[in-house]
C-alpha cells in the first residue's frame, strides 16, 4: 500500500509541472460541484464558531487560490476540439502545489479543533484520499469529505479559475459551451 501511495503523489507532483489540457471540468464543474456538496454538508451547521470558522476558511481559501493561479502558465496548441474550442494547455507550477498542500494542512488542522486525534497513519491515509480525489473524478465525485474541506475546495478551485480565465481570456473560449447551430451560416 506504501509503494502506491508514494507512486500516486508522485503522479500527482509531476502532473503539477507540466502541461495538460484546460478542460470545463477542471474549471466550472469542480467548483460547481463542491459548492453544492458544501451547501448541503453546512446546512445542518449552526454554531457561531462553525460560521466564523466558514468566514475565515472562505477568506483563506481565496488567498490560496489566488497563490495557486499566481505563477500558471498556458500553451496554446493550436489546435481546435471537435466544437471548435481553441485547445489550451496548464502549467500549474510551485504555487499550484504549496497553495494544496496549504488547504491539506488546513483541513488537517480543523479536523484537530473539532476533536479528531490523528495519528502518522490517519494523517497518511488522509494524504492518500486527497490526492486520489485530485488525480480521480470517481474518487472525487463518491467521496465523503466534510463542510470545510467543500468550503475550501469551492474557494480555492472557484478562486483559481477566475485568476486564470481573467489572466488568460482565451481559457473562457476553450471551456465555454458551443452551441452548434451558432456557427451555421443562414
Amino acid at each position: 500500500m506504501t509503494i502506491f501511495v508514494i507512486l500516486l503523489i508522485y503522479k500527482f507532483v509531476k502532473g503539477t509541472f507540466e502541461y495538460e489540457k484546460v478542460t470545463r471540468f477542471d474549471l466550472v464543474i469542480i467548483p460547481a460541484y463542491s459548492a453544492v456538496m458544501m451547501l448541503l454538508s453546512f446546512r445542518n451547521i449552526q454554531s457561531t464558531t462553525a460560521i466564523c470558522i466558514a468566514i475565515i476558511l472562505l477568506l483563506v481559501g481565496v488567498s490560496i487560490g489566488f497563490l495557486q493561479a499566481s505563477k500558471v502558465k498556458i500553451s496554446d496548441t493550436n489546435k481546435v476540439d471537435s466544437h471548435q474550442r481553441p485547445i489550451l494547455k496548464v502549467k500549474r507550477d510551485w504555487p499550484y502545489l504549496i497553495g494544496w498542500l496549504i488547504t491539506f494542512a488546513i483541513g488537517i488542522g480543523v479536523e484537530i479543533f473539532y476533536g479528531a486525534h490523528l495519528n502518522a497513519g490517519e494523517v497518511s491515509q488522509e494524504l492518500f484520499e486527497e490526492v486520489l480525489k485530485d488525480l480521480s473524478v470517481v474518487a472525487l465525485l463518491s467521496g465523503h469529505s466534510t463542510w470545510f474541506v467543500w468550503l475550501l475546495n469551492v474557494a480555492t478551485s472557484f478562486t483559481y479559475g477566475a485568476c486564470i480565465v481573467i489572466r488568460h481570456p482565451k481559457i473562457r473560449d476553450a471551456i465555454q459551451r458551443k452551441n452548434s447551430n451558432k456557427n451555421k451560416s443562414i
